[in-house]
């Protein structure tokens, strides 16, 4: 029986590599007992898994909600698949990844896209640069509510802004434009 449990874990298990700018981390899943143990960039977290949340599929992205412990504290995330991002949002705080072959396509210039876009239904709630405007990469741009969390959209390239369609107080689909950057020159 052991074996097999083992041989099951051994097919759940995997390994994801993002990019977050130009640093490379590597994700791994395992199933651990009851348990899935979550190492990134070489941190191992132990979590339970209380409920998966609801799914969705909007404007070419699958949208999760997943409420889980991290060694005993409950946690909520809003995790947004596209075919080569992953957008994570925990406790208010949204990271952008680059899946490893998106990264690899970019080429070694590592240019970034100058266009931000809702990435899931939500309301605008601030509006934080202007046209005209100078951002460097990093740049908080917009805040955005999602299902009852916000995000800060930040700049991904260095540049001046060239739209701000986002209003706040609107509603925006998955996918809107908020933002467009017209990117420095190399």
């Amino acid at each position: 029986m052991a074996d097999a449990r083992r041989l099951a874990a051994l097919a759940v298990s995997m390994e994801v590599r993002l990019w977050s700018g130009d640093r490379e981390i590597a994700v791994g899943l395992r199933q651990d007992g009851d348990a899935t143990v979550a190492e990134v960039a070489g941190a191992a977290h132990r979590l339970r898994v209380a409920s998966p949340g609801p799914r969705a599929t909007i404007a070419g992205a699958t949208v999760e909600e997943v409420d889980f412990e991290d060694a005993g504290r409950p946690v909520r995330a809003v995790v947004a698949r596209l075919r080569d991002r992953v957008l994570v949002s925990i406790g208010g705080r949204a990271r952008t990844f680059e899946t490893a072959e998106s990264a690899r396509r970019a080429g070694d210039a590592g240019r970034r896209s100058g266009t931000v876009a809702a990435p899931m239904p939500g309301k605008v709630v601030k509006v934080l640069v202007a046209v005209g405007d100078a951002v460097e990469v990093g740049q908080p741009l917009v805040v955005l509510e999602a299902m009852k969390m916000e995000t800060t959209l930040v700049a991904e390239a260095a540049g001046t802004v060239a739209t701000v369609a986002a209003t706040p107080g609107t509603t925006v689909e998955g996918g809107a434009l908020l933002v467009e950057i017209a990117e420095a020159a190399a």
